[in-house]
């Protein structure tokens, strides 16, 4: 195998071992801080998101038990889905520490963030925590919820912890901090939108009304293109005039406009978004 290979192969594996899904969940807090202007996350912080983040995708993989993983998984992206097949109770048993300690690290940072990891998982398995059987529509299957429901639940982790620190946010000028979520929230949902569009044929079949099955892929990458546009514009618009948050929104825009032509939209998305708002706060301290 060629190096280009085994980077590529490596980089997948990421994805399948819900890697790039937990950067993507520390992506929109650290994003969140970036456009409030306050500094980098602590230790506390950075494990505790990516714990929540890994813990709860595994789970919408996983499911409690093996036979209710889900046949649309299987036809999406079928390498992915043997590894979780074979390896079903160990991921349950890692996703359960993960869970354990996540629970002790939100303790630690403040009391409510202790009950977080368990009703993160509590909506996994109401969202989505069987198969997907046509004719019998979980939350997910019903139209464009599933995309609705993955921002929700990135902001919402997000905020809880961010207020955690600074619970203040809702207090002092509370329009700023609830148009900067709202602004990423859109951020959110169009970059779910995009993951979709790899989903599509594997939807359509089991009756998931994702945009990419109502709108056809081509309408879909364009709504999620504009939703990442004007999410990003909002962000600017509020967060003011600042290089950090507008070079981390420019570069957002263009890297949602390179995926045009891609076939794996799913990793690109999830591996982006941390990255980009790294060097945005980066930047904002320079």
């Amino acid at each position: 195998m060629s190096h280009g290979n085994r980077l590529i192969a490596g980089y997948r594996w990421l994805g399948y071992t819900a890697v790039w899904p937990a950067a993507y969940a520390l992506g929109v807090y650290v994003l969140l801080r970036l456009a409030l202007n306050a500094p980098l996350p602590d230790g506390l912080d950075i494990i505790y998101i990516l714990l929540v983040g890994h813990a709860c995708y595994l789970l919408d993989r996983v499911k409690v038990s093996d036979h209710r993983q889900d046949p649309a998984d299987a036809m999406a992206l079928p390498q992915r889905s043997l590894l979780y097949a074979r390896q079903g109770s160990a991921i349950r048993a890692v996703l359960v520490l993960e869970v354990v300690v996540a629970v002790a690290i939100g303790v630690a940072i403040h009391p409510v963030l202790g009950a977080i990891p368990l009703l993160g998982l509590i909506t996994v398995h109401l969202y989505a925590g069987r198969g997907a059987t046509p004719g019998s529509p979980r939350f997910k299957d019903l139209p464009a919820l599933k995309a609705f429901i993955v921002a929700t639940g990135h902001l919402a982790l997000a905020v809880a912890v961010f207020w955690a620190g600074n619970p203040g946010l809702l207090t002092d000028a509370v329009w700023i901090p609830l148009s900067v979520v709202a602004g990423i929230w859109l951020i959110v949902i169009g970059d779910a939108t995009l993951c979709d569009i790899d989903d599509e044929h594997a939807d359509r079949a089991f009756d998931t009304y994702s945009p990419a099955v109502l709108l056809g892929r081509r309408r879909a990458w364009r709504l999620a293109a504009g939703l990442v546009t004007l999410g990003s514009a909002v962000l600017v618009v509020v967060a003011g005039p600042r290089l950090a948050i507008g070079g981390a929104a420019g570069l957002l825009v263009i890297s949602t406009l390179l995926t045009r032509a891609n076939t794996n939209h799913r990793d690109f998305v999830d591996a982006r978004l941390l990255p980009i708002v790294l060097i945005g706060m980066l930047a904002a301290m320079v």
